[in-house]
């Protein structure tokens, strides 16, 4: 088999300034992700070249002294700069060297030999990145314990520190306990409890307490980390965080090492929540809303093409007829109880399921079109903006004819 790197193929040199330009533009204006960045054009393009060059210095198999990502996280750490952004600047750089590559490579048809490649790029790209990354954390410290204990508790949240028994013990987080991590979305903030501080330092717990906890404000949500000896403690200690709140708990772990994992199940557990729904949501609790939460866009599309039908009606009857088919569900099934709730009469009930069936073409005595309905009103009610934003044409659905007949839905 070939090898790429023999025919000097993984010299990128020559494309120093297209590909500095484009992570340069990409960190500054493209990616959405530096937009909240305060680093001026003026210090990210020459610190961008810089560490581009010194990447394809190694991936041309020349040493580099990674200078300049020792220099990038001391400037990235002093202006404040998040480290999950230096981070992902990285890897943008790491994306645009690989792309370019593959142009170049294009014609090669040694599989083997672009994988090889492909590891070259990215094992020089997070060498620097790595380097990067302690100098950051290392000029954090100099400028005080709280700024260094933050940064510290966001690269493990989010993934990018490595050395996470340091990470621990410099953290405060005793060994053996069990962790949970929260998002709390940004809404109104209730007066701070026992054990906790406002603002966005991490702080432990109360010292007579067998709890801990650290927290801080990342991407605008208030993320925190809970360590207690038990799963019930780490949970209790959710709830009494931040009452009145809309808060996504994760699954309890052992290790810090499943601490980015956890970040996203509390991110989708909070999600999970009504909009405007006060709580906390554990993740695992419910499973369908998780599900439907995961992924907008195909949520929003189940939502159109079960109830597509009903938004042809008057606003206000099509609340109420989704709201029938709540209380429906609710309440098992029981047409009496359904009516109780919705102050109305059992045959008022049965008689807007019967519309529902008329206008969706599900049969709600039917267990599959059952639910259907029930997943499709939980994503409209989970994603109310995003299911307003879609046009049914825009669904390609298919539903029974509207004459279908309908058996008493009290049956059953």
């Amino acid at each position: 088999m070939s090898d790429i790197a023999a025919t000097g193929r993984h010299d990128l040199r020559d494309a120093l300034d297209l590909l500095s330009e484009q992570v340069a533009d990409g960190i500054l204006h493209a990616e959405p992700v530096y937009r909240e960045t305060r680093l001026p054009a003026a210090l990210v393009q020459p610190l961008v070249r810089a560490n581009v060059a010194e990447i394809l210095t190694a991936l041309a198999g020349e040493t580099s002294s990674l200078a300049p990502a020792r220099e990038t996280g001391r400037i990235t750490a002093a202006e404040g700069i998040q480290l999950d952004l230096l981070q992902d600047a990285f890897r943008l750089a790491g994306l645009r060297i690989w792309e370019e590559l593959a142009r170049r490579l294009r014609h090669q048809s040694d599989t083997g030999a672009l994988l090889r490649a492909s590891s070259r790029v990215w094992s020089a790209v997070d060498r620097s990145s790595n380097v990067a990354v302690r100098s950051h954390l290392e000029a954090a410290a100099g400028f005080g314990e709280g700024v260094a204990r933050t940064e510290l508790l966001r690269g493990v949240l989010t993934g990018a520190v490595q050395d996470l028994e340091t990470a621990r013990r410099a953290l405060g987080v005793p060994a053996d306990m069990m962790l949970v991590v929260a998002v709390t979305v940004p809404g109104p903030v209730p007066g701070p409890a026992s054990g906790t501080t406002s603002g966005s330092e991490p702080v432990d717990g109360d010292d007579a307490s067998p709890v801990t906890v650290l927290r801080l404000t990342h991407e605008g949500d208030r993320l925190v980390l809970v360590a207690a000896p038990t799963s019930e403690d780490a949970h209790g200690a959710l709830a009494g965080l931040a009452p009145g709140t809309r808060t996504g708990a994760s699954r309890p772990f052992t290790s810090l090492a499943g601490a980015p994992a956890a970040l996203a199940q509390a991110r989708t557990a909070v999600r999970s929540l009504n909009p405007g729904e006060p709580g906390l949501s554990c993740f695992g609790d419910r499973p369908l809303d998780a599900l439907l939460a995961a992924d907008d866009g195909r949520a929003a599309e189940l939502a159109i093409a079960v109830l597509g039908g009903l938004r042809e009606r008057d606003p206000r009857d099509e609340e109420l007829l989704i709201a029938t088919v709540e209380a429906w569900f609710e309440h098992g099934g029981s047409g009496t109880k359904a009516a109780a709730e919705l102050h109305c009469h059992r045959n008022t009930v049965l008689n807007r399921l019967a519309r529902v069936a008329d206008l969706t073409g599900r049969d709600i005595n039917d267990p599959r079109a059952a639910a259907e309905l029930y997943a499709a009103v939980r994503a409209r009610r989970l994603q109310p903006t995003t299911f307003a934003g879609l046009h049914p044409a825009a669904i390609l659905t298919a539903h029974p004819g509207g004459n279908q007949q309908h058996s008493d839905p009290s049956q059953g």
